[in-house]
């Protein structure tokens, strides 16, 4: 079974970890993160990478938790 996953980065400009939202922008809340299927994570994995204000985008597990918001994965 292929879990769920987000992308994660670390913002340039502040250093924190961010996470992609379905309409490209980088928030610091996991719950407003995309949860990616499997079909989506190629793709939308090299749109972030291509995006300059983060660095070190990476797919990262997570799962659909309470009214449907993406949580990280249990490690």
């Amino acid at each position: 079974m292929t879990h769920a996953k987000v992308i994660s980065a670390v913002s340039v400009s502040g250093g924190e970890t961010v996470y992609l939202t379905s309409c490209d922008a980088w928030t610091g809340d996991v719950t407003m993160a995309e949860l990616l299927g499997a079909e989506d994570f190629d793709w939308r994995l090299a749109f972030a990478q291509r995006l300059r204000e983060v660095t070190g985008a990476r797919l990262v597990d997570a799962v659909e938790g309470e009214f449907g918001f993406a949580r990280l994965a249990a490690a």
